[in-house]
């Protein structure tokens, strides 16, 4: 009998070979959004940024040219090297990545003035842990930038949304509620300043094709999810403002953006 694999190594699956799609993927680098981040953040020119979970590096290219350093950190191999071309392809030279795990930071304590997760902690094996090293990286006042996918309070509607993102990748461990956020920010020692609830945006609704192709969910999952979707009760539809047009299905999911100051 072989082992199971650990979901550090289904996210590495996951990611690995499809690691160019979330170059080139509207919602990950939506320059509206970035551009908003960064409005909202108002880095110093000091401060030195650590980006967790950076994908292809979107967020924290977009960060680099207004502070002092980036570090992009990621656990999988091909989506530090996805940075690396995006960052030189975008004259930046003030970026450095780094391999690991959220819940095992290898940095130093207070080294860092801001730490993002921008939608990626719903992939994280222990996330109360996870943020807890957020929290020791910073230093004090620094702040933890959250933005990722969230579920409302109804427990109906969390186990339908979370079941959705599971069958679309086994490496989806879990999108929380605000209160759930609030609780792990409070249990870390940080103070939330800053809650706000938005959608995931591709510059429209998500397409469910384009969606599924990119993470490479099995055609087994792809079939089942869109009977999930066509089957939708009304709930559901609202929360994910689902539209069928034709043979296309075109949603959204709900994010939330939270700042919490150490």
């Amino acid at each position: 009998m072989t082992d199971s694999p650990t979901n550090y190594e289904r996210v590495q699956a996951s990611f690995g070979p499809n690691a160019h799609q979330y170059t080139i993927s509207q919602g990950h680098n939506n320059s509206s959004s970035l551009a908003e981040l960064v409005a909202k953040v108002r880095p110093g020119t000091n401060d030195r940024v650590l980006d967790i979970g950076t994908g292809a590096g979107h967020t924290a290219i977009a960060f680099a040219p207004l502070v002092a350093s980036v570090v992009a950190f990621d656990l999988t191999p091909a989506m530090l090297e996805e940075t690396t071309l995006n960052a030189l392809a975008k004259g930046v030279i003030n970026l450095t990545t780094r391999l690991g795990a959220a819940e095992n930071l290898p940095f130093e304590a207070g080294c860092f003035e801001l730490v993002f997760c921008r939608l990626t902690t719903h992939h994280f094996t222990n996330l109360p842990q996870a943020v807890s090293e957020m929290v020791r990286v910073l230093i004090p006042g620094g702040r933890l930038v959250i933005v990722d996918t969230t579920v409302p309070e109804d427990p109906e509607l969390d186990r339908q949304i979370n079941q959705l993102e599971l069958l679309r990748d086994p490496s989806h461990i879990r999108s929380y509620s605000e209160a759930e956020w609030r609780n792990m920010a409070g249990s870390a020692g940080l103070r939330v300043v800053s809650v706000e609830h938005d959608y995931y945006d591709e510059g429209g609704k998500m397409d469910f094709e384009v969606w599924t192709r990119r993470i490479g969910t099995s055609p087994e999952n792809v079939v089942l999810l869109e009977k999930i979707l066509r089957l939708a009760g009304p709930e559901l539809v609202e929360i994910l403002q689902i539209e069928y047009s034709g043979p296309k299905i075109l949603f959204t999911l709900p994010t939330i953006n939270m700042i919490a100051k150490k």
